[in-house]
């Protein structure tokens, strides 16, 4: 109870009205017994000057049985009983006596109504106290419900309701975060779903005008097979737009969750490499890997994404007849994979943007734009690594650095 800061205090101030209240009783008693030894003394006073002013020669012997209580006390008590004077009853008989009692029963319901007084004036005081943070505990919650907490609720004493109100301020401070933060994936959300819409928007476009010209009667077959060929790249780029944006949520929502393996880190790259082998040979791009094989601590599946996307994005920068070079380092601390293309290079001002969302640059009109930001994404859940280097004319190296110690 006493870790109650609350409780704690009402106690400290309970005893401190017992400590208050046991020495005014002392002193009330030593008050009482003083004026009892007055009157007693007065009252005996009375008795003795009855007595001796008669027969001032027993002087002595009264004050010597008054003082060692020598005599008979039955034969005293039966002498009082023949006047109807009893210690059973009261001493109403001495009008000293009387008022005495009178005035120690009206000093004592003094007493007791100032310590009910003061008992309830510290209950009145804690119990205001509560009500008073429980109203502005009210007040804070009232606007928060109304968007609007502009209270400051922190408590820095001590107690479990100061604990229950700091406990509704973070939570207050949480919902809030989560507010702010829902107001800015919506903002977000808006801003995909417009990049979205005009991503599709060119390629149907496209293949509306390509539908046109086919639907034509004079067209020759020549020509008819040219356009289908271009209506099934434009079919291709909203297949790849619509299968990477699926991805791109699941990774945004945080519903991946990654089944990380020890794997052979070539074994991961020739598996990227195999969609992209055909077009490669078309475009007579020559590709090599080199360096030792490593085996690395990943999620395969993931991890081939990553490497499709920056080859694809290789692919599309380098010109007929050009390279793709592949090396495998490892150190201690890392395993690294770069990837050198002999394309048209990157400009040094694009360079900071290649791997945001929908972020094509000028080098490369088809691109949609989402598979480098992708690859950062996957690289980040996996707590890797991602960037790359870039001279325009010469060609771009990409470097994905898989950390041994952040697995």
């Amino acid at each position: 109870m006493l870790k109650n800061k609350e409780l704690k205090k009402l106690f400290l101030v309970e005893l401190f009205l017992f400590v208050f209240s046991l020495l005014f009783g002392i002193g009330f008693y030593q008050l009482v017994d003083a004026k009892y030894q007055k009157e007693f003394v007065k009252n005996n006073g009375y008795i003795l000057s009855a007595i001796l002013s008669d027969h001032p020669e027993l002087e002595e012997e009264v004050i010597d049985a008054i003082l060692s209580g020598k005599g008979n006390f039955e034969e005293g008590r039966e002498i009082l009983r023949k006047y109807g004077l009893d210690d059973s009853g009261t001493l109403n008989y001495l009008e000293h006596f009387h008022n005495l009692e009178a005035q120690l029963l009206v000093q004592m319901v003094f007493f007791i109504l100032i310590v009910f007084l003061l008992l309830s004036i510290s209950y009145c005081w804690f119990l205001r106290r509560q009500y008073k943070s429980l109203r502005h505990l009210g007040e804070y919650m009232d606007q928060v419900l109304n968007g609007n907490p502009t209270l400051d609720l922190k408590d820095y004493e001590e107690g479990d309701f100061s604990t229950l109100k700091n406990d509704v301020y973070k939570l207050t401070v949480k919902l809030k975060e989560g507010r702010d933060q829902s107001l800015k994936d919506k903002k977000e959300l808006e801003q995909v779903l417009s990049d979205i819409s005009h991503q599709i928007k060119t390629p149907l476009t496209s293949m509306y005008v390509i539908n046109d010209i086919l639907s034509k009667d004079d067209i020759d077959l020549e020509t008819k097979n040219r356009f289908l060929e271009k209506n099934r790249k434009q079919l291709e780029r909203i297949e790849w737009l619509v299968s990477s944006l699926l991805k791109m949520s699941r990774l945004d929502s945080g519903s991946v969750t990654l089944n990380m393996e020890e794997v052979p880190m070539k074994s991961v790259i020739e598996e990227a490499l195999e969609p992209l082998q055909i077009p490669m040979e078309l475009k007579d791009i020559h590709v090599s890997i080199e360096g030792e094989d490593t085996i690395v601590f990943l999620d395969p599946h993931w991890t081939v994404e990553v490497f499709v996307n920056v080859l694809k994005n290789a692919y599309e920068h380098t010109e007929k007849g050009g390279s793709i070079t592949i090396l495998i380092t490892s150190n201690p601390l890392y395993t690294e994979v770069s990837i050198h293309d002999t394309g048209c290079g990157i400009r040094k001002e694009e360079l900071p943007h290649i791997f945001k969302r929908f972020y094509t640059g000028s080098s490369n009109k088809e691109s949609i734009g989402v598979g480098l930001n992708m690859a950062r994404k996957v690289m980040e859940k996996q707590k890797g690594e991602i960037y790359a280097t870039s001279i325009e004319g010469e060609g771009t190296t990409f470097f994905i650095k898989f950390y041994k110690n952040m697995i």
